[in-house]
């Protein structure tokens, strides 16, 4: 097949109005270089296909990732790097670096749609905000964090809590935050364990496992999630037999 890709001093320049990455977006700064994006894909309009050899169950490489709390619309993207150091990657960069290497601009869709990541259809909306260098002297914050944390992309005091904020604050690793998202659905509400089953195993073409075996796979991923959320103010409690799970919320203590 054929690539036919606009070259980047011109690509995009007439990209309609879409939404901006915000601070609950956390995957657009995280990027390849083109020689990284080569060695590990191959690009089929639209879609990255692992290369052979790495022993991967299907041949698209990552799966939709639905931005419930943002309530904007679902991306692709692709966890990347060693155990215990994995990364979200937006697989829409990352086709980017496939074709032209890293890039300073915020990439968007033209037509609109989240989820075509062709090269031709990735236009820009502006510059990607570059790190600022932090005073050594503290500045007092305006308001506190009721959670005793910053945002890690705007290093705001976090007000309102969410799934993806505690993900990256925490280090909590993806089994253990599709966990989290699927008690958070409940809004403090019971959640059964056929929606947690759901969220875990929802990118498995074959569903996931057995039952029991996810159960298993659930109560380990289950006791790290705790332990780590443990003086956070984010819990996640038993309601009773066969009545699911919970989400508590409080102020960190």
């Amino acid at each position: 097949m054929t690539i036919r890709a606009q070259h980047p001093s011109h690509a995009a320049r007439s990209a309609p109005e879409t939404t901006i990455p915000n601070c609950n977006f956390p995957f657009f700064g995280d990027q390849l270089s083109r020689e990284q994006a080569r060695d590990l894909f191959f690009y089929d309009n639209g879609r990255l296909l692992w290369r052979e050899g790495s022993r991967r169950r299907r041949p698209d490489a990552g799966s939709e990732y639905y931005r419930k709390s943002t309530r904007q619309d679902p991306i692709w993207v692709i966890l990347l790097g060693a155990r215990g150091e994995q990364r979200f990657y937006m697989r829409r960069y990352l086709v980017w670096n496939w074709h032209f290497g890293e890039t300073d601009q915020i990439l968007v869709p033209r037509d609109g749609d989240h989820l075509n990541d062709r090269i031709g259809n990735i236009g820009f909306a502006g510059r990607l905000a570059k790190p600022e260098i932090k005073s050594t002297v503290p500045e007092r914050p305006l308001f506190e964090s009721r959670y005793g944390v910053n945002c890690p992309c705007c290093d705001a005091p976090v007000q309102t809590m969410s799934a993806d904020i505690a993900t990256q604050v925490y280090g909590i690793t993806e089994q253990q935050s599709r966990i989290l998202r699927a008690v958070w659905s409940g809004k403090g509400k019971p959640v059964q364990m056929e929606r947690v089953f759901t969220e875990m195993y929802h990118d498995d073409p074959e569903g996931g496992p057995t039952q029991v075996k996810m159960y298993a796979a659930f109560k380990v991923a289950l006791s790290h999630l705790r332990s780590k959320l443990k003086g956070s103010g984010i819990s996640i409690v038993t309601v009773g037999y066969r009545q699911g799970y919970r989400l508590i919320l409080q102020d960190k203590v």
